[in-house]
C-alpha cells in the first residue's frame, strides 16, 4: 500500500457534518487538546487534524506532543472491527514495517522506519484491543521514546465516530533535530489517521 492517498479514493470516505455536531466534538477532545475553530471546521468536512511540536526544554532534552483526530463515517462499533487488528497495521501503512500483538499480554509492538528518520524505532505499549468508544490510556515501555504517554479517543458522534490520539513525551535529547522531528510526528500522524480511516471503510 501506498504511503500517499490518492486524493479521489480518500474524498469517498470523507463525512460532511453540519455545524450542530461542533460542540459534542469540542466537549469531547477539550480534557486532551482543545481544537480552534478552524480545526473544528476542518473536522467536519472529513478532514484529519494533525498538531506536533518539538522543542528543548534544557539543552539535553527534548518534549514532543502530538494530537490527531479525524471523523470516521461509520460508527466505532463497525470502525473498531477492523481498526483493532493491530497485528495487521504494517499492511496498512508503509512507514509501519512490523506490527505484533500478543491478546494475552496485551503488548503491541511496532517497528516504524521512515525517509526523516534517522534509524528505525522500535515501541512498545500495553493496550486493549479497542472495539467500542471510551478514553484508552498507554505508556511506551520501550525504545526511543520511552515512558511516552497517550491515550486513544473512539466516541461515537450521531452515527459517526470520532477518532483521536494525544502523546506526550519528555526525554533525553535524540539526534533527530526538533523540526525534523515535529514534522515526522505531525505528517506519520495525519497520515497515518487517514490510512486507517480510508482502509476500515468496508
Amino acid at each position: 500500500m501506498s504511503f500517499f492517498i490518492n486524493e479521489s479514493s480518500l474524498s469517498q470516505t470523507k463525512v460532511s457534518l453540519s455545524a450542530s455536531f461542533d460542540k459534542p466534538i469540542l466537549e469531547e477532545l477539550k480534557p486532551f487538546y482543545t481544537p480552534s475553530e478552524g480545526q473544528i471546521e476542518d473536522l467536519l468536512k472529513g478532514e484529519v487534524i494533525s498538531v506536533g511540536k518539538v522543542d528543548s526544554p534544557t539543552p539535553k532534552e527534548q518534549q514532543m506532543m502530538l494530537f490527531v483526530s479525524g471523523i470516521h463515517p461509520r460508527n466505532c462499533i463497525r470502525a473498531m472491527r477492523k481498526l483493532s487488528l493491530y497485528e495487521n497495521y504494517h499492511n496498512y501503512m508503509d512507514f509501519v514495517k512490523s506490527s505484533k500483538y500478543d491478546d494475552k499480554t496485551q503488548r503491541l509492538n511496532f517497528t516504524i522506519d521512515h525517509a526523516l528518520l534517522p534509524f528505525p524505532m522500535v515501541v512498545e505499549f500495553k493496550i486493549p484491543r479497542i472495539t467500542k468508544p471510551g478514553h484508552y490510556p498507554f505508556v511506551f515501555e520501550k525504545g526511543f521514546l520511552k515512558d511516552l504517554k497517550g491515550t486513544v479517543i473512539v466516541h461515537d458522534v450521531g452515527k459517526y465516530c470520532l477518532l483521536g490520539l494525544k502523546t506526550d513525551w519528555r526525554g533525553p535529547e535524540s539526534k533527530i533535530p526538533n523540526v525534523v522531528f515535529s514534522t515526522f510526528v505531525q505528517t506519520v500522524g495525519r497520515l497515518g489517521l487517514e490510512h486507517l480511516i480510508r482502509v476500515s471503510i468496508f
